[in-house]
């Protein structure tokens, strides 16, 4: 999957819903993601956490200020990603959904790879 600035090189998947697209972070490693995580768009959030997860960056920023919603498997796909991260690094959710963080805080209180930055 490529990454790209422009949105004819984004990855995505639109079928039938919002859709879900990805964008490179030119200023620092990591994605930007515009659309919905849910089923229909489940194959193209988990190719891009693996894509994450196996950068060698201490830390990965994913900016989700354009995600309109994300559902709980969505949640627990990110959940795993960081799970299988090593102490030393970390994803950081910029600006995501207000339910993702409280997803999070519900189901995994413990998981200190991820920082949620508002």
């Amino acid at each position: 999957m490529a990454y790209g600035g422009p949105a004819a090189d984004a990855a995505s998947a639109d079928r039938g819903g919002a859709g879900l697209r990805l964008y490179s972070l030119a200023e620092r490693p990591g994605i930007r993601l515009v659309g919905e995580i849910s089923p229909s768009t489940r194959p193209v959030w988990r190719q891009a956490l693996a894509q994450l997860s196996g950068r060698h960056d201490h830390v990965c920023f994913l900016e989700l200020s354009a995600i309109t919603f994300v559902d709980v498997a969505g949640a627990s796909e990110l959940a795993r990603t960081a799970q299988a991260l090593t102490e030393r690094r970390r994803l950081v959710l910029e600006r995501p959904p207000p339910e993702l963080p409280r997803i999070l805080d519900m189901f995994w209180p413990e998981l200190r790879t991820i920082e949620v930055a508002a």
